[in-house]
């Protein structure tokens, strides 16, 4: 940055957090969590209401979670610390898909975290955002591909637990065919993404088809990583082969 502009960046903290909060995503993507939470955290200090830094730091606040030990109080605050960001976003701006799909994806792990059956409320939220997101006009391809994913974890998740259980909570809607419907949709719009290839290897299972299942898992291992986590995915994608007969 020239001297004259990093005096304006300084001067102006909106202009400071608006360009820290975009190199996040680069950073995310080369596995970079640390830098990217630092950065982070200096743009919504810098610019505490703004949109695109509020959905982007519940992000990097999810991915934090994931890294905490599981079920541990950290990654709990972690979780909840995600979803008021993405309240926060939405309150910004409540007519751009990534504020509901921010906060579709922490109510998912606040409620993971929970016992999907204990936390029936957040399951429901998750499912109404996403479908939101996926109605809407113009939604970018990467972010229609999360919104997929995400509803078709749901189900996938929900349709472990007999329906019966789960009717009386207003839990009746998981099954797996949809799962498999809305995982492949989210392969087709982003191709090559180790998350999305690892739970549609797992919604073909529950569909019966394991060969298919069994042709995406042998691929993992040749796909880029692009996602915190996903060397972990891939030793999960290499576990769940093993297993398949």
């Amino acid at each position: 940055m020239r001297p004259l502009a990093l005096l304006c960046a300084l001067l102006v903290p909106g202009v400071l957090g608006a360009q820290s909060i975009l190199r996040v995503d680069t950073l995310l993507a080369s596995n970079q969590l640390a830098p990217a939470v630092s950065l982070a955290d200096q743009a919504l200090a810098a610019t505490p209401r703004d949109y695109e830094v509020l959905w982007r730091v519940s992000r990097v606040r999810l991915l934090q979670g994931d890294a905490q030990p599981e079920k541990s109080k950290a990654q709990d605050r972690l979780y909840r610390e995600a979803l008021a960001l993405a309240e926060r976003a939405i309150k910004a701006n409540s007519t751009a898909p990534d504020g509901y799909l921010r906060r579709a994806a922490a109510n998912g792990k606040v409620a993971l975290f929970a016992g999907v059956l204990d936390a029936a409320d957040y399951v429901i939220q998750t499912k109404e955002d996403t479908e939101k997101v996926i109605a809407m006009r113009g939604v970018p391809p990467l972010t229609l591909a999360s919104a997929h994913y995400i509803l078709g974890r749901a189900h996938l998740k929900l349709s472990e637990t007999p329906r019966p259980l789960r009717m009386p909570l207003g839990l009746g809607f998981g099954n797996a065919a949809d799962a498999l419907t809305h995982l492949r949709r989210a392969t087709e719009l982003r191709a090559g993404f180790v998350m999305f290839q690892l739970e549609y290897a797992r919604a073909l299972v529950a569909n019966e088809r394991v060969a298919d299942a069994r042709a995406v898992l042998q691929q993992l291992p040749s796909l880029a990583d692009q996602e915190p986590g996903d060397e972990g995915r891939k030793r999960e994608g290499a576990e769940l082969l093993r297993t398949l007969r």
